[in-house]
């Protein structure tokens, strides 16, 4: 473990540490994207296909050439790659355990199914623990000791000065590969960052005024389907700021749509904010009777939201939907109060869909259990089949495998939708996908209501939608 002990730049210092890891946990889950094989998806959005990985884990027995390379952390035997996430943490404890979880369940299930690029793949495992100095000390050992990083989990990755800057065997500073399940700006903006989320236009147009954000609204499209008279509110977390650049362009496409707002129609809270201080926002439900509610701050805020509706006797509301909170606490913290909670994903729900696709029907194999996996670190297998597939590419027609051919690869992965668990997404331009799925709260239990066929999403190009606003601090 390489150690460096030094106070973190101004940049890096954390806005209220204690709201992060709840505010992220909602904000992330709708980040979607990708996989290793070719599936298609037409407007009505089919999406499936099958996985050759075995839902058994064994003793890695590599068959197979072994293809020609020469980089950090790659040997003739071995291909290692970093996983830094945020798990022992006060705030939080055990905070993205299960995102380690899915990567050495795919590591499992690569190695026992001959390795990859005629190697063992072993990961490394370094903890974030919500602290900078403790996830900067990761990136130098990644560095010095890994091929790339793949599913990082880390909230406080913020100073990338080691991560840009990393050399490669040749000495050369190209960095090393960053593929993130959980990132916001200035990460997602990263040179050698790859995420899901499609931050491309804002990263571009960042220090313009207004900015470009280019977003994924085809829930509200859905809502609108319900009812064409909507009006309401949102709700966002004003813990981050990076969270609102996530959050507010998503909602003004769907006020766009004709979702009429009430009031401001937009309102903050706090992720660790009570009840009692969410009573101002349902009031605005009550005096405008409103049809529309919508919860976006974090997943403990949505129930809550619920609970204070209840309490005043909020009868109007025909949708009422969160963002983030496709998770099995959600229906644990909120009981009978969340009933018809409609939520949206850009991966499959896996609740209901596991057994339908067999790359996700291997992870959860597994993990152990469909329990043990949560949209975050489902996103964190989904960039672990993302790597797999650039080394596929990299290595084909007997091509070399290095950290410079990897990102070359990378900027060939313009539909990769993760064996079907996610829509196609263009990972090499930083596109948003135009893929969802959404659920609904039926009895206690997590739904798929749209589109109804397991396995599928909505993948109608029009759900991708561009917005300009003045967001940047």
């Amino acid at each position: 473990m390489v150690k460096r002990n030094r106070e973190p730049r101004a940049s890096t210092k954390r806005y209220r540490i204690a709201g992060i890891a709840a505010s992220v946990l909602a904000a992330v889950a709708l980040v979607a994207g990708c996989s290793s094989g070719s599936s298609s998806a037409g407007s009505s959005g089919s999406s499936t296909a099958a996985a050759s990985a075995s839902g058994s884990v064994g003793p890695a027995k590599i068959t197979g050439p072994v293809a020609p390379g020469s980089d950090i952390g790659l040997t003739s035997s071995e291909i290692r790659v970093g996983m830094i996430a945020d798990v022992s943490t006060a705030v939080a404890p055990g905070l993205f355990q299960k995102n380690v979880n899915a990567v050495k369940a795919w590591a499992g299930l690569v190695n026992a199914n001959g390795g990859l690029a005629g190697r063992k793949v072993v990961v490394d495992f370094c903890d974030g623990k919500l602290d900078a100095n403790a996830t900067t000390n990761c990136v130098i050992q990644a560095c010095q000791n890994d091929f790339a990083l793949v599913g990082t989990a880390a909230n406080v990755l913020t100073d990338l000065s080691d991560l840009d800057g990393c050399k490669n065997a040749a000495g050369n500073a190209i960095g090393i590969p960053n593929l993130a399940a959980v990132a916001f700006p200035p990460l997602a903006c990263d040179k050698v960052t790859y995420m899901a989320a499609g931050y491309g236009q804002y990263c571009a147009t960042a220090s313009s005024k207004p900015q470009t954000y280019t977003v994924n609204d085809g829930e509200f499209r859905y809502y609108k389907t319900l009812d064409s008279g909507l009006h309401g509110i949102w709700v966002y977390n004003g813990d981050v700021p990076t969270v609102r650049i996530a959050q507010v362009p998503t909602f003004q496409a769907g006020s766009d749509l004709g979702i009429k707002k009430d009031g401001q129609g937009f309102y903050t809270s706090s992720g660790t904010a009570p009840q009692s201080a969410l009573t101002p926002l349902v009031q605005v439900l009550k005096q405008n009777q409103s049809t529309f509610g919508y919860g976006g701050a974090t997943t403990a805020n949505a129930v809550l939201i619920r609970k204070e509706a209840q309490l005043q006797g909020v009868s109007s509301v025909k949708v009422w939907a969160c963002q983030g909170c496709y998770d099995s606490s959600f229906i644990t913290q909120g009981g009978s109060a969340i009933d018809n909670e409609y939520t949206a994903t850009a991966y499959l729900p896996f609740y209901t869909d596991w057994q339908d696709n067999a790359s996700l029907k291997s992870l959860v194999n597994a993990v152990g259990g469909v329990n043990n996996i949560d949209g975050n670190s489902l996103m964190s297998y989904v960039d672990a089949l993302l790597f797999q597939d650039a080394v596929t590419k990299a290595t084909a027609n007997g091509g070399t495998l290095g950290r410079q051919t990897f990102f070359a690869a990378m900027s060939k992965e313009t539909a990769f939708d993760a064996d079907g668990v996610t829509g196609p997404t263009n990972y090499a331009a930083h596109t948003v996908s135009a893929c969802i799925a959404i659920s609904q709260v039926q009895n206690g239990q997590w739904k798929r209501v749209f589109p109804a066929k397991a396995g599928t999403f909505d993948c109608n190009p029009a759900n991708v939608a561009t917005i300009k606003l003045n967001l940047a601090q």
